[in-house]
C-alpha cells in the first residue's frame, strides 16, 4: 500500500488539512512551539499577537463543549508567550511597544464554517451561539476581539452581536477585518464602503466598542484597492475619523484563492508567493497604505513570517 507522507510546517507541527492551525492547540506537544511562534513575532517588534483559535470551529468538527475548552487553551497560550523568557520579551515590549504595557493579545474569531465562502456561513442565531461561547472563553486572556477573514457582512455581524450580547465581566473591544475579491470588494460582493458602513451602524446599535476595520488573508493588491475606494469616499472616511476607527491590514503571502476553495478539499497547503519577501512587501505595499491611505495598523496573516514583521516595524516605528 503506497504511503502518504506527512507533511509539516516550518515549525514542524503536521498540516492537518481538516483542522489545519488548531493541531498546535489540541496537541499538547505542540504548545511549547505555538509559544515560540508568538514570541518570535514579539521579538520582530509585534505590538499586538492574535491567539490561534481561528481554526476551533464547528465546521471542523469540534463540538461546543470542544470549542470552548481549546478557544480557553489558544488564549491562555498567547497570554502566557509574553511572559515566556520574560527578560527576552519584556525587553523587546519596552524598546519597540507602543502600548505602555507591552504587546497585546488580539482574541481570533475566524469564520465558523469555511473560509472565503459567503455562501458557507452559520444561521444567524446559531451563529451568535458560537461567537458568544468562544468570546466568553477568550476573555479573561485577550485586550481585543478580532473577528477576522469575514466574508460578508452578515458573517460580521454574528460576531458583532456575540460581543454586544457579553456581560460586563466579558465585554472587550472588537476589531473587525474582512477579507477580499481581487477587486477590492468583499468575498460577498459588498463594496468595502457599504459593508464598513453597515458594520458602524450595527456596532452602534449593538454598544460595541468598535476599535478597528481590518482587512486580512488577501492579496495586497486587493487591499490597495480596497483602500483607495475609501479614501475617495468622502462619508466613509469623515465617519471612520469621527467615531476614531483605526483602519488597518494585515495581507497573506499566499497565491490566488478560488470562489469554491474548502479547507478540507485542499489536498495541501496553499503555495506561496515568491514576489513578496520583506523588502518587497514593505515597499510596494506597506509604505503606501500608510504614507498615502491613512492606514494605521499593519501586519501579516498567512506566510507573513517574523522577518517581514521585523522589517516593518524597522521601518516604520517611530520614538
Amino acid at each position: 500500500m503506497p504511503c502518504t507522507p506527512l507533511i509539516r510546517f516550518r515549525r514542524g507541527v503536521p498540516d492537518d488539512r481538516k483542522i489545519w492551525s488548531a493541531t498546535a492547540v489540541v496537541n499538547e506537544q505542540y504548545h511549547q512551539v505555538l509559544i515560540d511562534v508568538h514570541r518570535s513575532f514579539v521579538n520582530a517588534g509585534s505590538d499586538a499577537i492574535t491567539s490561534n483559535s481561528y481554526s476551533i470551529t464547528p465546521g471542523v468538527g469540534f463540538s461546543y463543549d470542544s470549542i470552548a475548552k481549546h478557544v480557553a487553551t489558544a488564549g491562555k497560550i498567547a497570554r502566557e508567550s509574553l511572559s515566556s523568557g520574560s527578560e527576552d520579551c519584556d525587553a523587546t515590549s519596552r524598546k519597540t511597544s507602543p502600548h505602555a504595557g507591552g504587546p497585546l493579545v488580539f482574541g481570533s474569531l475566524g469564520p465558523l464554517v469555511e473560509s472565503y465562502r459567503p455562501d458557507k456561513i452559520m444561521e444567524h442565531m446559531d451563529g451568535i451561539k458560537v461567537y458568544s461561547m468562544m468570546t466568553k472563553s477568550l476573555s479573561p486572556f485577550v485586550d481585543c476581539f478580532l473577528a477576522e477573514t469575514m466574508s460578508s457582512f452578515e458573517e460580521s455581524s454574528q460576531a458583532v452581536e456575540a460581543v454586544g450580547n457579553l456581560s460586563l465581566d466579558y465585554q472587550r473591544p472588537l476589531i473587525v477585518s474582512y477579507t477580499l475579491h481581487g477587486d477590492g470588494s468583499v468575498r460577498s460582493g459588498e463594496s468595502v464602503t457599504r459593508a464598513i458602513q453597515r458594520l458602524l451602524d450595527f456596532a452602534t446599535l449593538q454598544k460595541v466598542q468598535l476599535l478597528g476595520v481590518m482587512f486580512n488573508c488577501a492579496e495586497p493588491e486587493a487591499i490597495t484597492r480596497a483602500f483607495e475606494q475609501i479614501h475617495s469616499n468622502d462619508k466613509v472616511r469623515n465617519l471612520l475619523d469621527d467615531k476614531g476607527i483605526i483602519l488597518g491590514a494585515y495581507a497573506n503571502r499566499l497565491t490566488s484563492i478560488y470562489s469554491d476553495w474548502t479547507l478540507e478539499g485542499s489536498e495541501e497547503a496553499q503555495p506561496m508567493r515568491k514576489d513578496l519577501s520583506p523588502q518587497q512587501y514593505f515597499d510596494e505595499f506597506i509604505s503606501t497604505w500608510v504614507r498615502d491611505l491613512g492606514v494605521q495598523m499593519v501586519g501579516g496573516c498567512c506566510g507573513i513570517t517574523p522577518e517581514h514583521i521585523s522589517y516593518m516595524h524597522s521601518h516604520l516605528f517611530l520614538d
